[in-house]
């Protein structure tokens, strides 16, 4: 069998979403083994898939279940025992494996209901719960609580990774299509690649970056001499006005502002900077400067953001 690992991704603020693909009932699987195993069966039953949980309430906190199955050609007529444990480990190998940089979900975030399991004979099941302090995180940073069966009293099945990615969206997190204009006033070669299709990543309360889907990163497309292209070292990210009136007050260039090749982001004041309650639809004009090459401004861009769905 090939080792699966999976990661669940929780999501704050949006309409319920649960897409996995369960076999032989809901919570358990069955594989017809010869020989009892112990496994984390929502681990094996997802495929790798990642699976959204959107909360509609903005309460702190959540619980999730955590569930343990015995494999087992029938149930056993004895108990089956196990402790669960943080998989540092796991998530380490998973980050190295997929170039990602997930972080072990610090204790003060979560608590455990326990980490003794006990299925008692005749049963295939027991579980634990996990409350998650959502108002506690720190939206910069990717959390996972990261599960493992640390030991049991039979062996344990190779599933035995369960990733709970946490991640708290605000209101303006989304899919969108971006059109607009943008012009360079240093290298007329260079314009705009409407439509783009971008995410906007929640990096703050009140902050999102834009995440392009045709390059693969939090930068923008362009386009030089007809072929697609980007700007090094510039990505935005839009802040918007705290009390939630959808007003965007500044963009900076999340490579630094300036960046190491001197770029940076500015917002155009005398644009129309405004994400709209109703539609989720952002307007937005501002300049990428780079002072070493031409000023006051570089390149100027005047984008309107259409939501397309959550991402």
């Amino acid at each position: 069998m090939t080792k699966r690992i999976t990661i669940f991704t929780v999501l704050f603020g949006g309409m319920i979403v649960l897409n996995s693909c369960l076999k032989n009932g809901k919570y358990y699987t069955d594989f017809s083994k010869n020989d009892a195993s112990l496994e984390l069966p929502l681990a094996a039953s997802t495929n790798n898939g990642i699976t959204a949980f959107a909360f509609t309430n903005p309460d702190t906190t959540i619980v999730l279940p955590i569930y343990v199955n015995v494999a087992s050609t029938s149930p056993l007529n004895t108990a089956v025992t196990g402790v669960l444990a943080i998989d540092s480990v796991g998530l380490d190998a998973y980050d190295n494996a997929n170039g990602t940089t997930f972080v072990v979900m610090p204790d003060s975030l979560y608590s455990l209901s326990g980490t003794d399991i006990t299925i008692p004979a005749g049963q295939r099941m027991d579980s634990v719960t996990a409350t998650i302090h959502l108002g506690k995180m720190d939206l910069s940073q990717a959390y996972v609580l990261a599960i493992t069966i640390e030991n049991a009293s039979v062996p344990v099945e190779q599933w035995n990774h369960l990733f709970y990615y946490v991640s708290v969206k605000n209101k303006y997190d989304g899919h969108y299509q971006v059109t607009g204009t943008m012009v360079d006033a240093a290298n007329s070669g260079l314009s705009g690649a409407y439509p783009m299709d971008v995410d906007l990543i929640t990096s703050g309360a009140n902050s999102v970056q834009m995440f392009d889907n045709a390059i693969g990163g939090v930068f923008h497309s362009i386009t030089n001499a007809g072929s697609l292209s980007y700007y090094g070292s510039f990505g935005v990210q839009f802040n918007l006005d705290g009390s939630g009136s959808g007003a965007v007050i500044s963009v900076v260039n999340v490579y630094g502002q300036p960046a190491a090749n001197g770029r940076s982001a500015e917002l155009d004041p005398s644009g129309i900077n405004m994400w709209n309650e109703s539609d989720k639809s952002m307007d937005v004009s501002y300049w990428m400067d780079q002072p070493t090459v031409i000023t006051p401004h570089r390149t100027s861009f005047i984008e309107h953001f259409t939501y397309l769905g959550p991402r």
